[in-house]
This record gives structure tokens, sequence and C-alpha cells, in this order.
């Protein structure tokens, strides 16, 4: 019954006879609450990719009711990915991103995605299985400044395996994962550029730079890094800018159609994207 309901609800808004811009009332109101798709997972092919989603979580429900998720900052990557390209991608849940990026790189690419939870790793691997993809090499290890071991926590009410982080949460799921520096885990490896790095692991970013200076000063990828907005205890936006900043990186905002400026059009994006080498027709 579940799933007849889900086709029901998807159908509606392809037919857009339920508008899109009101989704996320509908799912505050009658998803989340009713619990509506609890287990239910469904199969969607979107430009050429199969993704089995688990749609009862948030962003997973996104791409199946609406076929989409981060379209403009997908639209971005093109900027910087094409074919026999290196895109590296940190914290990669079930694969969204990884694999829109297989497609821009190519047989003759190279995908490296990172991600510790078990839950969505275990996700990641089976869609990168049933679509048969050779260029994504996935690791299962949390990314920061140093080699270690660190906590995960999960907050299942959220229903959004997007938020796992290192924020203990009382009553919330707990995993011990392995963690390495992008420095460590590159090194002795043979790669002749990195065009893109994603950096998307819930306010640990700033830690996970620190552990790829060399990485940065050596191949000046581009970085596509999602930076939340901080409270006035938090320096985690102030210490990722000052950092990046002083490796020559400039700041870029994305707007709703994907194009990057050096102006901000829409303040409730948090995904920017930053280069060296200045993006000369947009200054």
């Amino acid at each position: 019954m579940r799933t007849i309901i889900a086709e029901v609800f998807r159908l509606l808004f392809k037919l857009k006879l339920l508008n899109t811009s009101h989704y996320f009332g509908i799912h505050k109101r009658i998803f989340q609450p009713l619990n509506l798709f609890k287990g239910v997972v469904q199969r969607v092919r979107i430009d050429e990719l199969k993704f089995d989603l688990h749609i009862d979580d948030w962003i997973q429900q996104n791409i199946y009711f609406l076929r989409e998720y981060e379209s403009a900052e997908l639209i971005a990557l093109e900027s910087f990915l094409q074919s026999g390209g290196t895109f590296i991608d940190l914290g990669a849940n079930f694969g969204w991103y990884s694999l829109n990026a297989s497609r821009l790189i190519g047989d003759n690419g190279t995908c490296i995605c990172f991600e510790p939870f078990s839950e969505n790793f275990n996700s990641l691997t089976h869609n990168l299985a049933i679509n048969r993809l050779q260029n994504i090499q996935a690791e299962k290890y949390a990314v920061g400044q140093e080699s270690g071991s660190i906590q995960l926590y999960y907050d299942r009410h959220e229903n959004n395996l997007g938020m796992v982080s290192t924020t203990p949460i009382d009553g919330g799921l707990k995993e011990e994962v392995e963690m390495v520096s992008i420095d460590s885990f590159l090194e002795g490896r043979q790669l002749s550029a990195i065009d893109l790095i994603k950096i998307d692991i819930e306010g640990f970013e700033y830690s996970a730079l620190l552990g790829m200076k060399k990485t940065l000063v050596s191949y000046k990828p581009a970085i596509l890094i999602e930076i939340l907005a901080e409270n006035s205890s938090d320096t985690n936006r102030k210490n990722i800018h000052d950092f990046l900043h002083s490796l020559g990186y400039s700041k870029y905002f994305i707007d709703d159609l994907g194009k990057l400026s050096k102006t901000e059009s829409n303040p409730n994006r948090f995904n920017y994207i930053f280069v060296v080498q200045p993006l000369v027709d947009l200054e």
C-alpha cells in the first residue's frame, strides 16, 4: 500500500497536479508526520542513471518525487568536469553527486568518494553496483585533519541521512568509524590532476581542509563546499574562508540556474565554489 501511495504522489507531481514549490509543506504536513513511506525503496532512472531510493529519507524522497536535488550545483559541476577528469567526493551519502559526476568524466575519468556511515555506504555501493560503474572508487572513511577514528551520530527522527555528523545526540544512533586525511590517503598515488573536490560533511569541513593542504597546494582543484550559517560561538565559516583565501582561493556563488557569480543572488544557498584561478568572465 505504501508503495502504491508513493507512485500516485509521484505521478501527481510529474503531471504538475501538485505544485513542486509546495513540496516541503506537503512533506512536513503529510509525508513526515504519517511516516508514510517507512521502509519503501523505489528504483528510478534519471539521466541514464539508476538509483534505488529509500524514500523515507528527505534527500532521496526529493529525488523520487521531483526527479532532482541540488540541480543548480550539479549544473555547476559541468564547468569543472569533463571526459578523463578527476573528482573527489567527501560525504558521498548514497552517491547522488558521484554518480552524476561519473557521467561527466566518462570511462577514462576517476572519481574517489568517501562515505563513513555504514547505512549510507551500503546504499552508495549498491547504487554503484546496479549501474556497473567502473570509474568510481568508494572508500568507507571519514575525512579529517589526521588519521585515526571518530564517532558519528545520527538522529533517526530527522529522516535525513545527510545529517550524520560528529555532534553527539542523546538517544541517537552512534557509530565509530576510521578517519583519514586526504593528504595521507593520496600519498604515493599518481594522479595527473584533481579537477574538483566536493565537501559536504556537516560542519567538519574545516578539519577536512586542514588535512588536504598539501593536496590543494599541489593540484589547485576547484572546491564545491557546503558552509552552513553559524551561531555566535561557531567559527567554522570564518576558518574556512580564511584558510582558503590564504591559499589563493576566490569564492563564487551558485545561482538557481547553476551559473557562477561573484555576487550572491539567493541567501538560502549554502554551497559555494572556490577556485585558485579566477573565472575571468565573471569578474
